[in-house]
C-alpha cells in the first residue's frame, strides 16, 4: 500500500458480522459515503463506515474500491444508531446497515424522478419578434405564441405540436424564454385550528418546554384528540425553520388521512411520506429530501425510523401498541424501541400515543422508577361526543358465525337514520375451511401446516400464510364425494349475508383482497365521508385510527378466537383490537353503539371493555405475567431454525440447544426445542427455542457467545436460522 492509499472498512449486504477492508487512493472518501467494491465474482454496493491504517489481511491482498459516489448516505449519529441495532438484535452489521438503505442506491440506480419543467416568456419575447420568425417555422411560432400568452407546462407541449422539445430548446438558445422545475400548487384550505380542551392543553404544556430526551406516553381514549396534540407539539418544536419532526404510524392505511390533516395545518412546511406503496423513485426522492433537511415533517411507517434527518427535534409514534411496528423477517427490530434509542442519542423527546398502550410501555410509564412520563386524556375531543355503549350478544357454538337478529335490526335502524355501520370480522375470504361431508377430508396447503381458505367469488383456495393458490376442486381427493362444504365465516361470506338482508344498501368490503393500493385506501375515505357507503365490512385494517364521524354502529363477529390462543399476548391484543374498533363508533355528535357477538359474553375481558376500564384489565394481566415470569418481568428471545429437510432441522436445533444449556447464565431459562403452532411454513419445517432472562444484561451475556458458536456449526449454511430479541409472536 502506497502513502497515497488508505484502508476503508466497508459494510456489505452479506451474512457475516464484520466490515470488509478495501484500499483506495481517493483520500476524499468520507464516512457514510457509498462505494462499489469487488466481492468474490460480484461487484457490490457498500457503505464506508471506518478508515484504518492497518488490516488483519495482508495489505497486498486487499482489493481496490472500484468507484465512489459523492452522496453521504448516513451521518455519524445514524451509523451509531445502526451499530446499536446490529448489536442489540444480533444481526450482521453489514446486513443491518444495507437493509435500511433505499433500494435504488443498493442497485446503484441513482436517478431521481424526472422533474417536469415549465416554460416562461422573457421580456424580449413579444408579438413583433414572433411575427419576424421565418414563415416556414410554424411550429416555433405556435410554441412561442403559446408561451407568450401563458406559462406552458412541459406535459402540454406534445398536445400543442409534435417535437415540441426541439422548439423550446431553440427558443431558450435565442434567449426568448426560460425554464424552471414545475411545482404543483396544492389547493389547501387552512382549517381553523381547533381550540384544545383542558386535558389536551395540559398535555401540550407539559411536553413543549421539555426539549431534551424524555419518553412520554399519552394514554387517551379513542377520539380524545391525540393527533391534535401531536400537531400542536410539532408546531412548538418547528418554530425554528431548521427543525424537523418524525411521525411514525403503524400501517399504510393511516397515512393518507394523517397526511391530509398535516397538509391542511402546516401550510408553509414541506411534508413527505415514506411507506411501501411509494415507487422506488418516489421513496428515494422523499428520503433525500429528509436527509438534506428540506422536509420539515416526515410521516412514515416502520422503516421510517431509520430516515436520516439532520435537524430532528421530536419523534412521535402514533398507536405505539401496534404489532406492525415489529419487523418479522430479516432484521427483526421494533421501530418503537429503535426510535427510543435514536431520541436518547439525539437528546430529544419521544412521544408515544395510544388508547390501548402495550403492556410493556404502560407498565414503564406508570412505574415511578422509570424515566417515562405518563399523561392521560380521559374524554373525547369533540365536546358532545361520548364513548360508545358496548353490548355483548350471547351466541353458541352453532350460531357464533351467524349474524344475529339483534345485529340485523341494529343495522336496519342505522340505515333508516342515514348513518353508517362498520362490521368487523378478523378473517378474510369466504370460509376458512373446505371439508368433505362424507369422510371429513379438509383442503390443506401443500407448503404449510394450515388449511386453505375458500375465496368463493374467484373460485379459488388460498393459503394466507404462503400465498399458495389453486382452483376450488369439485370432489374430495380422498373419497370422490362431490358434497364439499365451506365451513366458518370470513369477510366475503358476511358481505353476501348482508347484501341478502339489505339489498338496497351500499356495502363495501375492506381487506387485503380489496384494499391493496394507496388509491383504494384514499377512495375508501372519500366514499365514507361523502356517504357513498352505508355498511363497511372489514378485518383489522378497520381497527386502526380512522376517523369516520358518521359511523354510529360497530358490529364485531367471531371475537372469541383469541381467547383460545396459546400466545400469552392474545388477550391483550384482543382487548386492544376491540377497544380500537369500538372507538370508530360515535366520533361525531351522535352517540355510538358497539355490538359484540360472543360465546362468553360475561368474560372479564368484555366486562372491562364495556366499562372502558383499560387500567383494571391491564393490572390483571400484569399480575398474571408477574406470577409466570413473563414480559415485562422477563427479557426474551426466540431462536428459530427452518429447513426443507426435517432431520437436518432437528439435528441443528438439538445441537444448538445443547450448547445453550452448556453456556447458560445461571439466571436464564430455556424452553424447548419445540414445534411452533404452524410447524411447516412456506415449505420449511420449523423449530423454536424460547430463551427467558430476568434482565437484558443476562440475556445478551448469554446470546453473544452462543450465537458466535452457532456460526461455526457445520450445518449453519444449510439451514435458515434467526434470533428474535424481544419477540412479539410465538
Amino acid at each position: 500500500m502506497s502513502k497515497d492509499q488508505k484502508i476503508f472498512k466497508i459494510a456489505l449486504d452479506v451474512p457475516v458480522n464484520k466490515f470488509f477492508d478495501y484500499i483506495s487512493d481517493d483520500m476524499s472518501i468520507k464516512i457514510g459515503q457509498y462505494v462499489k467494491v469487488p466481492f468474490g465474482k460480484r461487484n457490490l454496493i457498500g457503505i464506508c463506515c471506518e478508515t484504518s491504517i492497518e488490516s488483519e489481511i495482508p495489505v497486498e491482498k486487499l482489493k481496490l474500491i472500484i468507484s465512489t459516489e459523492n452522496e453521504i448516505v448516513f451521518d455519524e449519529s445514524m451509523l451509531k444508531l445502526l451499530y446499536f441495532v446490529s448489536d442489540y438484535y444480533h444481526h450482521p452489521i453489514g446486513q443491518t446497515i444495507m437493509s435500511v438503505v433505499p433500494s435504488r442506491i443498493k442497485k446503484n440506480s441513482l436517478t431521481s424522478s424526472k422533474k417536469e419543467l415549465i416554460f416562461k416568456a422573457d421580456k424580449c419575447l413579444t408579438s413583433e419578434v414572433i411575427d419576424n420568425f421565418p414563415s416556414r417555422q410554424l411550429r416555433l411560432k405556435k410554441v412561442a405564441q403559446a408561451i407568450l400568452n401563458k406559462d406552458l407546462r412541459q406535459k402540454d407541449l406534445s398536445k400543442l405540436v409534435s417535437n415540441g422539445s426541439e422548439c423550446v430548446g431553440r427558443l431558450e438558445k435565442m434567449g426568448l424564454i426560460s425554464s424552471e422545475v414545475f411545482i404543483q400548487e396544492i389547493s389547501r384550505s387552512q382549517q381553523d385550528q381547533p381550540i384544545l380542551n383542558k386535558e389536551q392543553r395540559k398535555v401540550v404544556d407539559a411536553i413543549k418546554n421539555n426539549k431534551s430526551f424524555k419518553p412520554w406516553l399519552i394514554h387517551g381514549v379513542t377520539a380524545s384528540g391525540k393527533t391534535e396534540v401531536y400537531m400542536n407539539l410539532i408546531a412548538e418544536f418547528l418554530e425554528n425553520s431548521q427543525s424537523q419532526a418524525l411521525v411514525l404510524v403503524p400501517e399504510i392505511n393511516l397515512t393518507p388521512q394523517l397526511e391530509e390533516r398535516f397538509q391542511n395545518r402546516f401550510f408553509d412546511k414541506k411534508i413527505v411520506v415514506l411507506h411501501s406503496y411509494l415507487s422506488d423513485i418516489e421513496r428515494l426522492d422523499n428520503w433525500r429530501e429528509s436527509k438534506l433537511g428540506n422536509a420539515d415533517i416526515v410521516i412514515g411507517t416502520r422503516l421510517g425510523v431509520f430516515t436520516p434527518m439532520p435537524n430532528l427535534k421530536i419523534i412521535i409514534i402514533d398507536e405505539e401498541h401496534d404489532p406492525s411496528f415489529k419487523q418479522s423477517e430479516g432484521l427483526r427490530y421494533h421501530a418503537r424501541d429503535v426510535a427510543m434509542m435514536r431520541a436518547k442519542n439525539l437528546d430529544i423527546p419521544i412521544i408515544m400515543g395510544s388508547a390501548t398502550p402495550s403492556l410493556e410501555t404502560w407498565f414503564k410509564a406508570i412505574n415511578t422508577k422509570q424515566n417515562f412520563k405518563y399523561l392521560k386524556l380521559n374524554s373525547r375531543a369533540v365536546e358532545s361526543a361520548t364513548l360508545p355503549t358496548i353490548k355483548t350478544i350471547q351466541v353458541n357454538d352453532k350460531t357464533k358465525l351467524q349474524v344475529s337478529k339483534e345485529v340485523i335490526d341494529a343495522i336496519q335502524n342505522r340505515l333508516d337514520k342515514k348513518e353508517q355501520t362498520i362490521v368487523f370480522i378478523n378473517r378474510r375470504g369466504y370460509s376458512p375451511v373446505l371439508i368433505c361431508s362424507s369422510c371429513g377430508w379438509v383442503a390443506e396447503c401443500e407448503r404449510c401446516s394450515s388449511r386453505l381458505v375458500v375465496h368463493l367469488k374467484k373460485k379459488r383456495l388460498k393459503c394466507h400464510h404462503c400465498g399458495y393458490d389453486q382452483k376450488i376442486i369439485n370432489s374430495c381427493v380422498e373419497c370422490g364425494n362431490t358434497d364439499l362444504l365451506p365451513l366458518g365465516t370470513g369477510t366475503q361470506k358476511i358481505e353476501d349475508v348482508l347484501k341478502y338482508h339489505f339489498s338496497e344498501a351500499k356495502i363495501t368490503r375492506v381487506d387485503r383482497d380489496t384494499t391493496n393500493s394507496k388509491k383504494s385506501i384514499e377512495d375508501l375515505y372519500l366514499k365514507m365521508n361523502n356517504r357513498e357507503i352505508d355498511i363497511v365490512i372489514g378485518t383489522q385494517m378497520l381497527a386502526k385510527g380512522h376517523d369516520f364521524p358518521r359511523v354510529t354502529l360497530v358490529v364485531v363477529l367471531d371475537a372469541d378466537n383469541a381467547l383460545y390462543s396459546p400466545d400469552f399476548r392474545a388477550s391483550e391484543r384482543l382487548f386492544s383490537q376491540l377497544m380500537q374498533v369500538s372507538g370508530r363508533a360515535g366520533r361525531g355528535k351522535i352517540k355510538g353503539e358497539v355490538l359484540i357477538q360472543s360465546v362468553f359474553p360475561n368474560h372479564h375481558l368484555f366486562d372491562s371493555l364495556k366499562a372502558n376500564d383499560f387500567d383494571s384489565f391491564s393490572n390483571q394481566l400484569i399480575n398474571e405475567r408477574e406470577s409466570m415470569g413473563l414480559s415485562p418481568f422477563s427479557y426474551d428471545a426466540v431462536f428459530t431454525v427452518k429447513s426443507k429437510n426435517l432431520n437436518m432441522a432437528k439435528q441443528f436445533i438439538n445441537d444448538v440447544s445443547g450448547w445453550a444449556e452448556e453456556s447458560l447464565v445461571s439466571t436464564i431459562n430455556i424452553l424447548g426445542p419445540a414445534r411452533p403452532t404452524i410447524e411447516k411454513l412456506k415449505g420449511f419445517e420449523r423449530f423454536h427455542l424460547y430463551i427467558q432472562a430476568p434482565s437484558r444484561k443476562d440475556l445478551h451475556m448469554m446470546l453473544k457467545p452462543w450465537i458466535s458458536q452457532i456460526r461455526q456449526h457445520p450445518l449453519v449454511n444449510r439451514v435458515k436460522w434467526s434470533v428474535d430479541v424481544d419477540p412479539t409472536d410465538f
